[in-house]
């Protein structure tokens, strides 16, 4: 009788659900799937991590061969399989994949750019929710694992996945790879209950990236399930022994995010932070089409409505670098103090504010990024709140081993055999690793602003532990950060003496999201290399980083702590004598995972800029003739069309503008060059300006990683030369440059958190993770994003939706966006620096 029923109720199933399926055997615990769209998860099955498949008997499995690129040979990556179930406490999944040539481990944490296999959850109440939460997990499972011992040491990446609790064991094959896995369920699931489910397969035939993707859902036809959990299929609990069959319900209508539901009524491009009255205004208004009629425009007011300017639009022109057809509209006469929208025919623009303040609470919100991002100290509430406070990070910092082993290019490391405190300092961007190079730009941005206007942040205007120690708190910021520098100097009696420690990290990148751990294994014995944390070669280019850096230190801190500057001079002199030495110890990606190369290939930049620094420190004529002889002397390193006038790798600008600061201190034929060439560089920014439809410092051949960083890096210069000259012209650039990152860009979207009213929510942050529920809140306000680059090689990015795009719209506001939307040390910075000159010239 059981077969009999069993046969009728499958027939039963086969006619409701219209579906094409194999008939089932009669020993299987559910029903079989509605090819691409349902998948029943038997409960309760007992079922263990050990790499024995054999306690999945009965379990339905499914074979999939179709997706977005598929593989011409069946026997490396032509199918994959899956099967689903649960003990009623835990959810279970099994896959295998058919793979002759398993690739693994030669793409850094990029897991999808070579063999892996990913399955997806969402485990929330809405399944037509379109952007993740808390509740909606990607796990990615890669077959560097093969033999883990331990389901729980398991390297997974994914949306979410850090917060998942994912069990595995993963296995070879006879034909392949595969694993089985397990996670914690949030409730007791019951006979019928659906969730959302999907199951891919990445595959590497070549082994040069990617060149397969399967896909079991049907409804995720572009490959879009890491962004857009509405595509996954359904996967719907089946209590074993039932005779009924449920039928997946109907979706419940997703309600769509506010931001982007209001932002689609503004079309007129604006500064959505405001404008100063007597600055220049300008809008950007993007049309379908060319027109040769201005189209005329009104200034209303948002308290009443009523129309308080009008003008016409300028004559329509094509922006290369996003593709619009734009008119501008120039609203600078008007200079009364409130709260406005643009309009022009029906289209408006988001409110703006015209007044003095625009950026006053910007300046320390942008500044606040480095207490935030502090290792080695709680994070305390009274200084950030409590949605921002937490415990000390990487306290363990403080006694740390250089690394030793074999990198990804097969060259062995020594190691060494002494311990730095390397404590302090700050997270570099969205991970845990600190990197001299990186750091040495930021400390100078932040250093340099001080030395700017030695008023503008004094002792006690910023929310920092220091801001009652008589001394300028953005000085006790900065000294942070050059602690750690100080602190990467290989010791004496060391091989490479005096020089600087490239960077410290982990071998491994870090789940995400994730809080930084107060205390880690630096694995200093070397007993388990592959979850250390290292100090990483020392470097030229990291040396002269803290030649530089230190002795800029030491002129400012003189006043304040004699001997902190002190100590600041001996180092630079000490790295500044070990770069002679070793001046071409050049550094590549070492281990080749857990952070980021920052390799140089050049560094007589770094030299420049190093003799700059110190020559204004100590006026030894050694350094003067270093720099004069350097060519960078002449030009600061640019041309017309250079994107940036500055970032870690090409630092030759921060020497000039150091000594255009101080150029009445040499002599007037040489402080001359120094001028011109800064007003030099600013025009060619100038001119780029004219020739961009939104305006910005941009060429269209630029934005590459961080391309918001080059705006406002070149805003600062731009700022120099108003300084510099009084020209007017200047300072425009500087507002405009501002104006692009706050909303009049070809995104309509303003890349500084909470600034705006659509700005960036979803950084690449292993913290400010987005999950407030789960202890990982939202970004703080005044957080820039690197922005759109015009080749994204995070999965995030690049799918046509983004990466198809013209290049300065190749940007997404996710989490998983390392290469458009993480943030850092040296982004912010200038960020803070240009708001701050910005609010002083009000």
């Amino acid at each position: 009788m059981k077969k009999y029923a069993y046969l009728f109720l499958l027939l039963v199933f086969l006619l409701t659900t219209l579906a094409t399926t194999a008939q089932p055997d009669d020993d299987l615990l559910a029903p079989p799937e509605v090819v691409g769209e349902v998948v029943y998860i038997p409960f309760p099955v007992a079922i263990t991590l050990d790499g024995d498949l054999d306690d999945w008997a009965g379990v339905p499995v499914i074979t999939v061969e179709r997706g977005t690129m598929t593989s011409d040979d069946p026997a490396n990556n032509g199918a994959f399989s899956f099967a689903v179930a649960s003990d009623g406490e835990l959810f279970y999944i099994t896959m295998e994949s058919v793979d002759a040539n398993i690739v693994t481990g030669q793409h850094g944490r990029d897991f999808w750019n070579e063999d892996s296999l990913e399955f997806y959850l969402n485990l929330s109440e809405d399944l037509a929710v379109s952007a993740y939460t808390s509740a909606i997990f990607q796990i990615n499972i890669n077959p560097g694992d093969i033999g883990n011992s331990d389901p729980a040491v398991l390297t997974i990446t994914g949306t979410n996945s850090g917060s998942a609790q994912v069990r595995a064991y993963v296995f070879e094959t006879g034909d392949g790879w595969g694993f089985e896995a397990a996670l914690p369920l949030p409730f007791t699931p019951e006979h019928g209950q659906e969730i959302g489910l999907q199951a891919h397969a990445n595959g590497s035939v070549a082994g040069e990236g990617r060149d397969v993707k399967l896909i079991w859902s049907l409804a995720d036809s572009t490959d879009t399930s890491w962004q857009n959990p509405s595509v996954f299929g359904r996967g719907i609990f089946f209590e074993v022994g039932r005779t009924d069959i449920p039928q997946p319900g109907a979706a419940t209508e997703s309600t769509p995010e506010p931001e982007a539901e209001a932002m689609a009524e503004y079309v007129i491009r604006v500064n959505q932070v405001g404008y100063f009255p007597w600055g220049i205004k300008i809008a950007v208004y993007p049309t379908e089409a060319e027109v040769d009629v201005p189209v005329e425009w009104a200034l209303v007011a948002v308290d009443d409505g009523a129309r308080v300017e009008t003008g016409l639009t300028q004559p329509s022109l094509r922006d290369r670098a996003s593709g619009d057809i734009v008119n501008l509209i120039d609203f600078s006469a008007f200079t009364t103090p409130g709260t406005y929208q643009l309009q022009a025919g029906d289209a408006y623009s988001a409110p703006f504010e015209i007044g003095d303040d625009i950026y006053r609470q910007l300046t320390h919100d942008a500044l606040a990024y480095f207490y935030h991002n502090r290792t080695g100290i709680p994070i305390e509430a009274q200084y950030v709140g409590e949605t921002w406070a937490r415990p000390a990070g990487h306290v363990t910092d403080n006694n740390v081993t250089c690394f030793k082993g074999v990198d990804n290019t097969g060259r062995e490391w020594p190691g060494c055999d002494y311990t730095l405190d390397a404590s302090g300092g700050w997270y570099d961007a969205g991970d845990f690793g600190k990197y001299v190079v990186n750091g040495g730009i930021s400390v100078w941005t932040l250093l340099n602003l001080y030395e700017f206007d030695p008023e503008a942040f004094g002792d006690g205007s910023l929310s920092i532990p220091e801001n009652t120690n008589d001394v300028p708190d953005i000085l006790d910021e900065a000294r942070w950060e050059m602690n750690f520098l100080l602190g990467m100097q290989v010791p004496p009696g060391q091989p490479q003496a005096g020089m600087a420690h490239h960077k410290l990290h982990g071998v491994r990148w870090e789940g995400l999201p994730m809080l930084p751990p107060t205390e880690w294994d630096n694995d200093n014995a070397h007993a388990n290399p592959a979850g250390g944390r290292y100090l990483m070669p020392p470097s030229t280019a990291a040396t002269l980083n803290l030649a530089a850096s230190a002795a800029q230190c030491a002129r400012l801190w003189q006043p304040y702590d004699a001997e902190f500057a002190a100590r600041c001079l001996q180092a630079a002199e000490i790295a500044w004598q070990a770069a002679q030495d070793n001046p071409v110890f050049l550094y590549g990606n070492i281990p080749g995972e857990g952070g980021g190369p920052y390799d140089d290939s050049n560094v007589q930049d770094e030299f420049y800029w190093a003799a700059v620094e110190l020559y204004l420190t100590t006026g030894d004529t050694q350094y003067y003739d270093r720099l004069k002889a350097s060519p960078y002397f002449q030009n600061g390193g640019w041309q017309p069309g250079k994107e940036s006038a500055m970032y870690w790798g090409d630092v030759a600008i921060l020497g000039t503008l150091s000594l255009a600061l101080h150029h009445d201190t040499l002599p007037e034929a040489d402080s001359q060059i120094v001028r011109d060439q800064i007003s030099r560089i600013a025009d060619g920014y100038l001119n780029i300006i004219e020739g961009e439809g939104y305006r910005v410092p941009m060429p269209v051949t630029g934005y590459s990683w961080g391309s918001n960083s080059g705006v406002l890096n070149n805003a600062l210069v731009m700022a120099y030369a108003h300084r510099l000259t009084g020209d007017e012209r200047y300072l425009d650039g500087v507002i405009q440059s501002m104006d692009y990152v706050l909303g009049r860009n070809g995104l309509n979207f303003s890349f500084v958190s909470g600034y705006g009213t659509h700005s960036m929510m979803h950084p690449h942050h292993r913290f400010w993770a987005g999950e407030p529920a789960n202890g990982f809140p939202f970004p703080p306000p005044g957080v820039v994003a690197g922005g759109p680059n015009a080749n994204p090689s995070d999965p995030a990015a690049q799918v046509p939706q983004v990466a198809g795009q013209p290049t300065s719209r190749r940007y997404i506001d996710h989490r998983d966006s390392y290469s458009t939307n993480e943030v850092t040390i040296n982004w912010n910075a200038p960020l803070a620096w240009v708001a701050a000159y910005l609010h002083g010239n009000h």
